[in-house]
């Protein structure tokens, strides 16, 4: 990064911060999602090959309280539920995200039935590359994510998903999560964990339950659609480490990167598709690194590494 003959740094500098721009973490977005489908250890393995400095999953749970890693409860976007005919009377009316919807849902099946089903591509339209694997690939764990030797000494970020899966746990999916964190062997591996939610009372009961077991952890509440002027960062930065914020936040007029810097929040930003370039990949991605946000979420992981490796 350049000074000025004066030794000032550039207004890019001056503005966001040096070391924040240099050491920008790039996590792949469901693994490798813009390469294989979303969710899946290929996705995350491929993701972490490509240069991504660490992975972030979704987790739900079937009906036998196994908590698994799809984006969201309803399961036909994501995997081939309807081509299993035995599976078929299931489909239903549920809520996913406080909506209403008709579909199959993880927790009307154990995980022993979840097991048989195949990952797809959930835009296979754009993704036709991605496409080509359906089929191939198994809806993992949180436990196998957890166990997989490929995770060492990087980030994983999990994140809690809010659904009516979560009507059929005898306890909390935070306290799920941290059982399933201490019975794997991730603690062993050096890594960084995330935990993440839209919701601030699944998160707040997961970092109990962590804390409780005195597992060093991270807490980043994700938000979107919401002004600055709408929160209270004060009291945001005595609950989280950080916030997740869409990119339409991040590129508006509010300036949420220096705001929560100043009270000690990081911010991650969500969610880096390369399909969204309007003019080419390097701008795409430079105008989000240029805000100085700590960290980007990436749907392909490697194309932003090579725009990070570029500008040195």
């Amino acid at each position: 990064m350049r000074t000025l003959p004066n030794g000032q740094f550039t207004n890019l500098e001056k503005n966001y911060g040096k070391a924040n721009i240099l050491t920008v973490k790039v996590i792949a977005h469901r693994g490798a999602s813009g390469y294989r489908p979303e969710n899946t250890l290929e996705a995350f393995e491929l993701g972490l090959a490509q240069g991504a400095d660490g992975i972030e999953f979704d987790v739900v749970n079937t009906s036998d309280a196994v908590l698994v890693i799809r984006h969201e409860n309803t399961l036909s976007g994501t995997t081939d539920i309807e081509d299993h005919a035995d599976l078929l009377h299931i489909k239903r009316s549920g809520v996913v995200e406080d909506q209403l919807v008709d579909d199959f849902f993880s927790e009307d099946i154990t995980f022993e039935q979840l097991k048989r089903l195949r990952a797809k591509e959930r835009l296979a339209d754009i993704r036709p590359g991605s496409a080509k694997f359906d089929g191939q690939f198994q809806v993992p764990s949180l436990s196998e994510v957890l166990n997989a030797d490929f995770v060492r000494e990087t980030t994983i970020v999990v994140e809690l998903k809010r659904g009516s899966h979560l009507d059929v746990l005898d306890e909390s999916i935070g306290k799920l999560t941290a059982k399933t964190i201490i019975e794997s062997n991730v603690l062993d591996k050096s890594v960084s964990l995330v935990l993440e939610s839209f919701s601030a009372e699944l998160l707040l009961d997961v970092k109990d339950h962590l804390i409780q077991q005195g597992i060093e952890a991270k807490y980043f509440l994700a938000i979107d659609s919401t002004k600055i002027s709408n929160c209270d960062l004060n009291e945001f930065a005595n609950k989280y480490d950080g916030l997740s914020i869409a990119t339409h936040m991040l590129l508006s007029k509010d300036n949420w990167v220096e705001s929560c810097h100043e009270l000690g929040l990081e911010v991650w930003v969500y969610t880096a598709r390369a399909e969204n370039a309007t003019t080419t990949i390097e701008a795409y991605y430079e105008e989000l690194i240029q805000t100085g946000v700590d960290g980007i979420f990436a749907d392909q992981p490697d194309l932003l590494r090579r725009v990070l490796s570029e500008r040195g």
